[in-house]
């Protein structure tokens, strides 16, 4: 927060993540995300856990996952203030059970078609799941972290196998479908890299590193829009 005041042209600060929240999102939350919102120097919601599958580096659950469903009571009762807010929110939802919680995202992204959601990882999800997203709903973007590589932290190895692989091959070179996708939505994908907790910033070096040979593979134009100029452009309609 200090540092926000010292350089504000420099940080986007969003409201914290909830790890708890289970079903529907509760009042509680409605109020302190509206509240840091309308009064604080918050400018944009931070990852709704919709759909999070438990990871074996994190916390174990009965169910599996943590998950909101996207088509309760609250949940559309805080996407209709932050529209009127102009507020964007990460819908965090993993598709390793794409057939049950596609449409009921769908059916969120059309509900509000003037609140701009924020995909994080693209779900982990193949490149015909992120056109499907993509060609359907222009309020939706995409973050990029984690795409870099594959991911195989799920518990469950039945969820693991549905996910889809890193946007690059082995050797670092982005894979034809996801640079076809990059040309068709050039305004639609921002770099991102998820280092919420110490073992990623660990990381972060690393990341960016490879993140800058991805973007070295773009035409210019391209690589600057991915960088920052989509989230500039996203974080800019807020106040």
């Amino acid at each position: 927060m200090a540092l926000k005041k010292r350089f504000p042209d420099r940080f986007v600060i969003g409201t914290p993540k909830w790890f708890d929240l289970s079903g529907d999102v509760p009042d509680s939350f409605i109020r302190q995300t509206l509240s840091k919102l309308r009064e604080g120097p918050y400018q944009f919601v931070g990852e709704i856990l919709f759909v999070h599958g438990d990871k074996s580096h994190g916390e174990q659950t009965g169910a599996g996952e943590r998950s909101v469903s996207a088509d309760a009571q609250n949940v559309f009762r805080l996407m209709q203030e932050l529209q009127t807010l102009r507020a964007p929110v990460m819908t965090h939802w993993e598709v390793y059970n794409w057939e049950r919680d596609w449409p009921v995202f769908h059916q969120l992204y059309e509900k509000f078609p003037n609140l701009t959601f924020i995909w994080p990882h693209a779900g982990f999800g193949s490149a015909v799941q992120a056109e499907t997203v993509l060609s359907q709903h222009t309020n939706v973007m995409i973050t990029l972290s984690k795409l870099e590589k594959d991911q195989r932290s799920l518990t469950s190895k039945e969820k693991t196998e549905q996910l889809g692989g890193a946007i690059v091959d082995e050797c670092g070179s982005i894979l034809p479908e996801w640079l076809t996708l990059i040309d068709r939505f050039p305004t639609r994908f921002m770099f991102a890299t998820d280092a919420h907790k110490d073992f990623r910033w660990e990381k972060y070096t690393d990341v960016v590193s490879r993140w800058r040979n991805i973007l070295r593979q773009l035409s210019d134009p391209q690589a600057k829009m991915i960088a920052w100029q989509n989230a500039e452009r996203v974080y800019g309609k807020t106040r």
